[in-house]
């Protein structure tokens, strides 16, 4: 599995998120999962030291844990491409910049959901949902 197999499939399958883990501590997060795929996910497991899970439906690899997402950062870091690569540099100056500060977090998430909400049509026009 290459690197940039893994940064493709991760702009499309991957997820970096916040996550509230209390009323007041929120944590970053990141997730893939996979219905099928269970060999992918064990060798994404291994390249990025993170933890594989197999649920009732799906299998996953997920971490909040800081020395992980560490880890994530810098493999990622300046190789993905389009929205993600948005998501993924939002998610990474609020971790550098901002790690522990509820409040400073609570409005990344809000803008994170923003951004993920927008669609845009074939000419680059913001499609409004009604």
């Amino acid at each position: 599995m290459s690197k940039y197999w893994l940064v493709g499939f991760t702009e499309a399958e991957g997820s970096f998120y916040l996550v509230r883990k209390s009323p007041t501590r929120i944590a970053h997060a990141f997730e893939i999962t996979q219905k099928l795929d269970v060999i992918v996910l064990k060798a994404i497991s291994l390249i990025l030291g993170i933890n594989f899970a197999k649920k009732n439906t799906y299998y996953t690899v997920v971490t909040t844990n800081s020395r992980a997402i560490e880890n994530i950062i810098s493999y990622f870091q300046n190789c993905i491409k389009g929205i993600k690569a948005v998501e993924f540099r939002i998610w990474t100056r609020s971790y550098v910049k901002h790690k522990g500060n509820f409040e400073k977090l609570s409005k990344i998430i809000e803008i994170i959901r923003n951004l993920r909400s927008i669609r845009l049509d074939k000419d680059f026009k913001n499609i409004h949902k009604d």
